[in-house]
């Protein structure tokens, strides 16, 4: 840990070399913490030059007291959850452009209602209950796989999961379409 200090210090008075230094030795770690999360080779190239250039950003709001690599490490992750964010809204976007129910159009106006409705409210819920909705219902993760993903303890992930569900379920009770929207989406 001194030795990440030093060449920190080094980064932070000017010298670019020494985060050449500091990104060749973790670099693969990285990359190998994002294959282990599930993404791609290619994804998990451009998430890893994406991390060590907000790494470098922040270097400046790095805690010295605390591990580099384990700090490196939380970047990463955010960052991966970032792009896993971003790759289910258009998706998402995507699916519900694309979709085409072969019934009534009423039908079809009242499902894609139902879903923007549904939508709004997952929207709405705080971020970590998002988060939690977002890994375990659509990236199929297991709950310790979200904990590993998340750096939180078991337990916190099953609360939140737990609490995210009736927040949902209480807002989608409270609209006009709840029964509808809970029929749907199984809450």
């Amino acid at each position: 840990m001194e030795e990440e200090r030093e060449w920190v210090t080094r980064v932070l008075h000017g010298d670019k070399e020494a985060y050449a230094h500091l990104v060749n030795k973790y670099k693969n770690k990285v990359y190998a913490l994002l294959l282990g999360m599930g993404v791609s080779s290619q994804d998990a190239q451009d998430i890893t030059q994406e991390s060590f250039i907000k790494a470098y950003r922040h270097l400046a709001t790095y805690n010295q007291e605390k591990k580099f690599s384990s700090w490196l490490y939380k970047i990463a992750a955010n960052s991966c959850l970032d792009a896993w964010r971003k790759q289910r809204r258009e998706i998402f976007n995507e699916q519900e452009e694309e979709y085409v129910e072969p019934t009534s159009p009423e039908h079809v106006y009242l499902h894609k209602e139902q879903a923007q409705e549904l939508r709004k409210h997952i929207d709405h819920l705080p971020e970590k209950y998002r988060l939690v909705l977002v890994l375990r219902y659509i990236d199929d993760l297991s709950y310790k796989e979200i904990a590993e993903v998340l750096d939180l303890p078991l337990p916190t992930v099953q609360t939140h999961l737990h609490r995210a569900k009736k927040k949902l379920r209480d807002a989608l009770r409270d609209t006009d379409a709840g029964g509808n929207l809970h029929e749907m989406c199984g809450v």
